[in-house]
């Protein structure tokens, strides 16, 4: 068991830290919670509730998985066209849900697909990045692909009878006690599948400590096991390895997002950070990060976790 009074001073060096070094200046809030119980709470700045970023596709794995203990998942080698129709007739036609999850459907992400050019559209979202031509043999090589959980929220959707938004907060926060959540969909109604979701430090910290706890009771056992299991070497980013949209590696398991968005699970504890981008979808999108800017998660790996494991 780690001990608490060496956790806390931890904790402090990192507040320390971020109150003096401008490249940690956006960080929002710091929560660590140790075998359940939190131990450190810290809010520095911005909004209490705020957009997660890409934490969001871990929790769209994890609805994935909730949705396989119900028995409405199909095998993760089944292509998702089987129930998206949207899919079918285009380069995405035979991507499986495992292709999509672990970010191998070896789809174009860049130029028309780059997410931020998907997003300015106004409309056929899910048939445009069914469309990005493929680079690669799905199932081969890993790509980060924002529109790849796109089209899982989509897919998940159809499988659910519901919006991927409903069908979390009935399904997996509200079981697990996380209020306030909201989740913003693209102008057809698709639930965004890559970002987008607003979640508190504290509600992240309840979602740590269900994939802390192998998504038990929630997920299908199976199915978490499969998600925490790298499927790929990984890369940018975070450079880990990655499993079904969770990064896996150095003894520990990652939900990552931008801007410092960061759940860390570790066999004992979840630490919890996030950051304040001052975001705006604009268009054009802008931020008011520094260009040298860095997550706080750099810090907890110096000062934290090696007090934690």
């Amino acid at each position: 068991m780690p001990d608490h009074a060496a956790v806390l001073a931890a904790c402090r060096r990192i507040g320390d830290e971020i109150a003096v070094d401008a490249r940690y200046a956006h960080s929002s809030h710091l929560r660590v919670l140790v075998a359940g119980e939190v131990v450190f709470d810290e809010h520095y700045r911005g909004p209490a509730v705020a957009d997660v970023f890409s934490v969001t596709k871990s929790v769209v794995a994890t609805a994935a998985g909730v949705a396989a203990r119900q028995g409405l998942l199909p095998g993760l080698d089944e292509p998702v066209g089987a129930v998206l129709p949207e899919l079918r007739g285009t380069p995405a036609a035979g991507q499986t849900w495992r292709h999509l999850l672990s970010m191998t459907r070896g789809a174009t992400v860049d130029g028309p697909w780059e997410i931020d050019a998907v997003t300015a559209l106004a409309g056929g979202q899910v048939a445009h990045v069914a469309a990005a031509p493929r680079v690669a043999t799905p199932g081969r090589s890993f790509r980060y692909d924002d529109g790849g959980f796109h089209l899982l929220s989509a897919g998940l959707s159809r499988l659910t009878g519901r919006p991927l938004a409903d069908y979390a907060e009935a399904e997996l926060f509200g079981p697990l006690g996380i209020a306030g959540a909201s989740w913003l969909a693209d102008p057809d109604g698709v639930t965004f599948g890559f970002a987008h979701l607003r979640l508190s430090a504290e509600g992240l910290g309840r979602l740590g400590e269900l994939w802390r706890a192998g998504g038990q009771p929630l997920l299908d056992p199976a199915f978490a096991a499969a998600m925490i299991t790298p499927h790929s070497p990984g890369g940018p980013p975070e450079n880990m390895g990655y499993g079904l949209g969770f990064w896996v590696g150095d003894g520990m398991l990652l939900a990552g997002g931008w801007a410092g968005q960061h759940v860390v699970v570790l066999p004992g504890a979840v630490v919890v950070t996030t950051g304040d981008p001052r975001f705006d979808f604009g268009p054009p999108p802008h931020d008011e990060l520094p260009p040298d800017w860095q997550p706080a998660l750099h810090l907890v790996r110096k000062h934290l976790i090696p007090e934690l494991q």
